[in-house]
């Protein structure tokens, strides 16, 4: 349980990271750069396979692995002068649950009440999300279908309520999808496919050192280019988008991390025994903790996406290891 705990908060850090690729955007308009911008037509039709997983390596020989495979649609639904409406469409959901997880249990509950559901959203000229039309009605079916997940959730692990409360835990769930933000943060894959659409990036490898939104030293790597066409599907004027982004914490850095993290989801003696287990585990060593990030971004020409992968590791001093994957992937299309 102690070491689940923290690979959960480790899992918290590392959703952070991806904000800090988009501010690796040249400014300046020269002829080496590519803007990434959607030339979409009303009617056009995108499927998509989104597969997500994660593996844990604690120790020497200790790894498991869960996934979830997604399929879905985006149809361009209006185009005008200032914009786009479109469609995110829910196709089929299969979860592979080889750890028994409960975030994936979550998930398969969740799929039960989503799979109908569509999200309504639009973009400006360029091709990004500005807003989902029907954000309020997603927020409805939302939290009745959480209630539903906790009840199922806490009735099938009743020793969970003394651990992770579930007033706190549900509380701060509901509130995360309230406004029309926490529901663009459910549909995360929103940010993958059109997250940079809009930005100028240039085609010289570049380099920064800055400090994240989260506070700590982090170096990050940004490069687009022309790839050569490998198949029909291809096209000559496709673009990619590759980024490394690697954040360092200190081991002090990461006990006040855990330790706000904990008072947040957890409470009373095992929340102490966890903070304990940490400080000792973190005791000699120097190298705290360190989380990569490699992103690739690959466009057709018109700016439609066609591969977005997302890789994250997190090293915590050479004790746990968390990889987590995240790739969306073009399977049929249809444009006018």
């Amino acid at each position: 349980m102690k070491k689940f705990l923290t690979i959960v908060f480790l899992a918290i850090l590392s959703m952070t990271v991806h904000a800090q690729m988009k501010t690796l955007q040249n400014n300046e308009k020269e002829d080496s750069t590519i803007a990434v911008i959607g030339y979409f037509c009303k009617n056009d039709t995108m499927e998509y396979q989104r597969v997500q997983g994660k593996m844990k390596i604690a120790e020497k020989d200790t790894t498991q692995r869960s996934e979830i495979t997604e399929k879905f649609m985006i149809v361009v639904t209006d185009s005008t002068a200032n914009g786009y409406k479109m469609e995110l469409i829910p196709v089929s959901c299969e979860i592979n649950d080889i750890d028994n997880d409960y975030q994936m249990r979550m998930a398969s509950l969740l799929w039960k009440d989503i799979k109908d559901l569509r999200c309504r959203f639009t973009t400006d000229e360029l091709g990004s999300v500005q807003h989902i039309e029907n954000w309020r009605e997603i927020r409805d079916v939302l939290k009745k279908s959480y209630v539903t997940v906790f009840d199922s959730l806490y009735a099938s692990l009743p020793a969970l309520d003394s651990v992770m409360p579930r007033k706190q835990l549900e509380s701060l769930t509901l509130m995360l999808c309230s406004t029309e933000d926490g529901i663009k943060e459910q549909f995360d894959e929103l940010d993958m496919l059109f997250g940079l659409h809009g930005n100028e990036v240039t085609m010289e490898p570049v380099e920064s050192d800055d400090i994240s939104e989260t506070g700590y030293p982090t170096h990050s790597r940004i490069e687009s280019f022309y790839p050569v066409p490998k198949d029909e599907y291809d096209f000559e004027d496709d673009y990619v988008v590759n980024a490394r982004t690697e954040m360092q914490l200190s081991g002090d850095d990461v006990k006040d991390l855990l330790s706000t993290t904990l008072n947040v989801f957890l409470t009373g003696e095992v929340t102490d025994s966890v903070k304990k287990f940490t400080n000792e585990a973190l005791t000699d060593k120097k190298e705290g903790m360190t989380s990569t990030t490699h992103e690739q971004y690959c466009y057709f020409f018109n700016g439609w996406p066609k591969l977005m992968q997302k890789i994250v590791e997190i090293n915590l001093a050479g004790l746990i290891r968390r990889i987590e994957y995240d790739s969306i992937e073009w399977t049929k299309r249809h444009w006018n």
